[in-house]
């Protein structure tokens, strides 16, 4: 099964990278006389926004997680037995808001080439470099976790 939900991950997180950088190239690309790229880069954002929703959930559902309330936040939380600490990393939070971030923008953008005006501002790569970073962080770390494997066993066979 970890294999299985270990791909699961690469899979949201390769699709989410390939929307987001190509969600960037058509916003770059968009201009007054060119609305299509800015229709195709807003429905690539709005596609990588719930690509991201969707794995929070893969991910929630996976970990059994339960909506409870702290105080006077509703705020998911990992199952009693184990422990009760909250869902969701920094990176994952970021994550989902640096891809609103970017569906906003496109649609800003989209609504300007639509008046054919210039959009305010272009669009962001920061939601795909952050990615790219998480994917070599996840990568850093699967490799860490297999050196510490590879050193338990050698250590074990000599006992």
């Amino acid at each position: 099964m970890r294999a299985t939900s270990e791909s699961a991950e690469w899979i949201f997180l390769a699709t989410s990278l390939g929307l987001e950088i190509l969600s960037a190239a058509c916003d770059q690309a968009s201009s007054p006389r060119r609305p299509h790229f800015a229709l195709f880069g807003m429905l690539l954002a709005i596609a990588a926004v719930f690509i991201s929703i969707g794995e929070l959930i893969y991910r929630g559902k996976r970990e059994r997680v339960v909506l409870r309330r702290c105080g006077m936040l509703w705020w998911f939380y990992h199952p009693p037995p184990s422990r009760h600490t909250p869902f969701g990393t920094l990176p994952d939070i970021y994550g989902l808001v640096a891809g609103i971030s970017q569906c906003i923008c496109s649609i800003v953008q989209y609504v300007y080439c639509l008046r054919h005006a210039d959009s305010p501002f272009k669009a962001s790569l920061l939601p795909a470099i952050f990615l790219m970073c998480l994917g070599g962080s996840r990568l850093s770390n699967k490799r860490m976790n297999a050196n510490t494997t590879e050193k338990k066993d050698s250590w074990e066979h000599f006992r």
